[in-house]
């Protein structure tokens, strides 16, 4: 990622997704555009039949690169595999659009299904939130601007190896600095990108939510890590600071697997393992409301 044009490097992950299999049938399946505060927001609503409530689900891709297509699988397993509706948000990108703007994207429409959601026939309110990578990270904020606004009410948040510190300071990071798919130029790259070259110190909560002032109060947690990639001690250190203010909190290692393994269902049985633990989270965290 660190050496090519955002251009390429979207085109390389449209190639991958094209390269996987598809994800499963759903009831019904509809893009819709909700309100931002600059502009329309897509996103694509995944509806099962007789869905119990709703995760709004943020892709990863280094905050540059990822859509709706290229989470479509995921989403369509959650969905199948929870028996909740998902809607995935399509947020800005950089480096056309910095730090904030898809993290004011996933707010918005987070937002915006909460109170209007009922509308669509969707059940949302009973709310959960899902990210990976870069999603985590966005799922992460919107959890403590809910917390901040004191709504909307969120359930639970699932985490899937979650960028939480644009520090860039764990162990993992150098020990699988190079030759595991991610590396170190890789995440750097990223919150250059995304924020760090565009004035955001790495210390400011909405970009690192590790550093946040206060951690107790927020939704129950599930944290999905894998062992050979440079962000697996921020997911885990994040985890650990979310049960030490008295978070539930579930933080589970996969062992020998990569970054980008949660997405690789059909090719890695991890994957499959991984998905359906988290479908289980939500779908109970749903069910215990």
């Amino acid at each position: 990622m660190a050496e090519v044009s955002p251009e390429e490097a979207r085109a390389g992950m449209a190639a991958r997704t094209a390269a996987r299999e598809p994800g499963p049938h759903i009831d019904k399946v509809v893009d819709f555009i909700v309100p931002g505060l600059d502009a329309g927001i897509p996103v694509r609503i995944y509806h099962p039949k007789d869905a119990t409530g709703v995760t709004m689900a943020f892709h990863g891709g280094g905050w540059l690169m990822g859509n709706r297509d290229s989470f479509d699988a995921v989403c369509r397993h959650l969905a199948n595999d929870s028996g909740l509706a998902v809607v995935s948000v399509d947020y800005r990108l950089a480096p056309e659009h910095p730090f904030p703007a898809a993290l004011d994207d996933v707010w918005a429409a987070t937002c915006w299904v909460a109170e209007y959601g009922h509308k669509l026939g969707l059940p949302s309110e009973r709310l959960t939130v899902f990210g990976e990578s870069a999603g985590g990270n966005l799922a992460a904020v919107v959890c403590l601007l809910a917390r901040e606004h004191a709504k909307p009410r969120i359930l639970a948040q699932a985490l899937v190896y979650p960028a939480t510190d644009a520090r860039q300071q764990g162990t993992s990071l150098s020990t699988y600095a190079e030759g595991f798919v991610q590396r170190k130029v890789d995440v750097e790259h990223a919150f250059r990108t995304y924020a760090l070259d565009h004035g955001v110190t790495p210390t400011t909560w909405k970009l690192s939510p590790f550093l946040a002032d206060d951690h107790a109060g927020l939704p129950p947690a599930i944290v999905i890590t894998a062992e050979c990639d440079g962000l697996r001690d921020d997911g885990e250190a994040y985890a650990r600071k979310l049960a030490e203010a008295g978070v539930p909190t579930t933080c589970v290692r996969y062992l020998g697997m990569l970054h980008t393994f949660y997405s690789m269902r059909g090719q890695v049985d991890a994957a499959t393992l991984a998905q359906r633990q988290i479908a289980d989270a939500l779908r109970h965290a749903v069910q215990a409301a």
